[in-house]
């Protein structure tokens, strides 16, 4: 699976280090392959290693054309990316089209572990629109982009309609919500901030709109002074819990950027 050594091909270039991400690349593209039969979290997997394969792939042709160098570089990063990316689709095969948490790589969800498996969290959920558009595009296959755009749509029309907050955990065959706490932490963070970056990195206007729907709500319901506290999702007035966990350390970083 490799996913440490995929996850962190681009810091080698942010560090400066072209040589080792030469060096990395070329083990990647000789030893690494996605058909085992191992269980993996779909956003995990798609964030670290699609994400990195993509990164990787990019920062080699940008090198390749400004630098002179990995002249031998041939695409094996984006090929990788592909065949992982048809491997995370069968996540998808669901009655609301948000995917499911986990899936086997060789398999798909033909396992007895996933057999019953009907729960994700929102940032599960909604934290494959970048990667996915980014791969649709890189290869001209529109199908990753499709999917991952229907699961986010999916979300916000799951969204509480007085609140324009969200649940933390739900059902991806109806749809219905599990835990309906509401916050910025765990469970829910990273939603938030692709529904920025998908503004920004795809310039569609529909999720600057959704993304300032959900900030306001955040920051009349759950911003308390100097803390974030969850609520109900149904009930914003009422905290959920009396404290914060780390995941929600982001928020603050979101908001300057």
């Amino acid at each position: 699976f490799s996913l440490t050594l995929i996850d962190t091909l681009d810091t080698l270039v942010i560090l400066g280090d072209i040589t080792e991400f030469e060096h990395a690349v070329k083990l990647v593209t000789s030893s690494v392959s996605f058909d085992n039969d191992v269980v993996v979290s779909v956003f995990e997997t798609n964030i670290r290693v699609l994400g990195g394969l993509l990164s990787g792939h990019v920062l080699a042709e940008y090198l390749q054309a400004r630098h002179g160098v990995m002249r031998w570089y041939a695409g094996e990063l984006l090929d990788l990316a592909k065949d992982l990316g048809y491997r995370l689709l069968p996540a998808f095969n669901t009655t609301t089209g948000i995917p499911h948490a986990r899936i086997n790589l060789r398999h798909g969800l033909k396992t007895q572990k996933l057999e019953w498996s009907r729960e994700t969290c929102t940032a599960c959920a909604g934290t494959m629109v970048l990667e996915m558009a980014a791969l649709s595009r890189l290869t001209g296959e529109p199908i990753f982009e499709e999917k991952a755009h229907r699961a986010m749509d999916e979300l916000w029309r799951l969204r509480h309609r007085s609140s324009d907050l969200m649940g933390t955990v739900l059902n991806v065959q109806s749809g219905a919500w599990v835990r309906r706490d509401s916050g910025v932490g765990a469970g829910i963070d990273s939603y938030y901030e692709y529904c920025l970056k998908a503004y920004i990195l795809l310039g569609d206007s529909r999720y600057l709109g959704r993304f300032q729907r959900h900030y306001s709500a955040v920051m009349k319901y759950i911003s308390r002074g100097p803390m974030l506290l969850d609520v109900h999702m149904h009930r914003p007035h009422t905290n959920s819990r009396n404290f914060m966990d780390a995941l929600l350390a982001f928020w603050p970083g979101l908001q300057v950027g």
